[in-house]
């Protein structure tokens, strides 16, 4: 039987375009939310919110969470003030 592979190469970019991604699908959903309370003239809650919808936005913030997690920050070694830019 074959395993599963564990292993990705994906570079900077490759990672940028996944975040970008999942973050218009969240977008998307989030107004898809927004307009089925506008249709019914209220705020959104989680009686008019698709259960659905709302759970597909919490899968693809805890996987953007935890991209975000796993990414190795830079921090310059020396004793000069690192201003980021």
């Amino acid at each position: 039987m074959t395993k599963a592979n564990t292993t990705f190469n994906l570079d900077i970019r490759d990672v940028e375009l996944i975040e970008n991604a999942l973050n218009s699908v969240i977008t998307k959903q989030s107004s898809t939310i927004i307009n089925t309370a506008g249709n019914e003239n209220s705020e959104p809650s989680s009686k008019n919110c698709p259960v659905k919808v709302k759970g597909q936005i919490d899968e693809l913030r805890d996987l953007l969470g935890r991209l975000h997690n796993q990414k190795v920050w830079y921090r310059p070694k020396g004793e000069a003030t690192y201003v980021g830019g």
